[in-house]
């Protein structure tokens, strides 16, 4: 547990200086009133509708799970979702969260090979409705600066090669599996354990043909689950999109409504430039990427003050509620342990 406070730590690290660097950047004589002035009913709108965003997501996992025959609870798959928040936080592109939600599903009675299909289905369902409106967001920008430019290219490049690769495996997947036992193979000679054993060769391979079957069908399932887990994807981004507009609001900015369709191109580019794994949990790319986009639309001296909200919102609230998720998990775990073991 002491890497993982130790990343926390970093993250909260980056993030403030961060932060004090935007805030620097963008204050002016203006800012203080401003904030004093803000409305926190708004502020409490945004996380709310951030909490029900966790409810979208778990409503999402239990539709793909129905689509591979197993049931899992709306509630519980929100459990299974906000138990990777922790980690999503605190690791590059957030890839540390998929294989928290890949645990937590195989306790639920799902095979690694599904768990992982219905995981990754989720993933390429955001990777795709981002992608799709990718080149609509930077029309509505009109303009973004040369180094942003840069960055977004090879957020697209990094979301590109992800689908690619889940590409081969589905469709090549005799390669992949070499390739995983190769690299199995390097790794037990480089802790000293010699080679690979044949029962867990074999284990790798079921679960990739498990996983190659698994993804197909519920990307090919019934069309009801596929246009429902598509249409929670599409509203949970809308949800995910409003928390600048309402933060705007609270802020007294005038016609907020004229400014939705840019706040919402805005942060498209953000959760793209976010993929990137630069930092653990996007910690100060986040913050400087938004500044530089929400600058063009949004007065100086309010850009730092947004910010602020919007990353305590998406950000800090993921970290607490994912803490406070995973330590009822692992209490849970150690009940159940005490009462079996007497």
């Amino acid at each position: 547990m002491k890497w993982l406070l130790k990343m926390i730590v970093t993250c909260a690290i980056i993030s403030v200086f961060s932060t004090v660097a935007v805030l620097l950047y963008t204050s002016t004589e203006d800012t203080l009133p401003s904030l004093c002035a803000v409305k926190p009913v708004y502020l409490l709108a945004a996380v709310l509708l951030h909490t029900l965003s966790y409810g979208i997501w778990g409503f999402r996992i239990s539709v793909l799970c129905r689509s591979l025959g197993e049931h899992v609870s709306i509630i519980k798959s929100t459990e299974v979702a906000t138990s990777s928040l922790l980690m999503m936080a605190v690791t590059p592109s957030s890839a540390g969260g998929e294989p928290v939600m890949v645990y937590m599903l195989t306790k639920e009675g799902i095979t690694p090979g599904k768990s992982s299909a219905i995981v990754v289905a989720g993933r390429l369902f955001d990777a795709v409705l981002l992608l799709l409106v990718l080149p609509l967001a930077i029309i509505t920008l009109k303009s973004i600066s040369f180094e942003l430019d840069i960055l977004l290219i090879a957020a697209a490049l990094t979301m590109v090669l992800a689908i690619s690769a889940l590409w081969v495996i589905i469709f090549n997947h005799s390669r992949f599996i070499s390739v995983v036992t190769s690299v199995c193979e390097r790794v037990f000679h480089i802790v000293g354990l010699g080679n690979v054993p044949d029962t867990i060769i074999g284990r790798i391979e079921e679960e990739i043909i498990e996983f190659k079957n698994g993804f197909i069908t519920s990307t090919r399932g019934g069309r009801s689950d596929i246009l429902l887990a598509a249409g929670a994807t599409v509203l949970f981004w809308v949800v995910e999109f409003m928390h600048i507009p309402l933060i705007l609001c609270g802020l007294n900015v005038p016609d907020v409504f004229s400014l939705i369709a840019v706040a919402f191109a805005a942060q498209v580019v953000i959760s793209i430039v976010m993929v990137v794994p630069l930092t653990p949990g996007a910690s100060g790319v986040a913050e400087l990427s938004s500044t530089a986009l929400l600058a063009t639309f949004i007065p100086l001296h309010l850009v730092g003050i947004v910010v602020i909200c919007w990353r305590a919102v998406t950000y800090y609230l993921n970290v607490i509620v994912g803490a406070f998720v995973s330590i009822r998990i692992v209490k849970n775990m150690d009940y159940i342990t005490k009462r079996f073991s007497r």
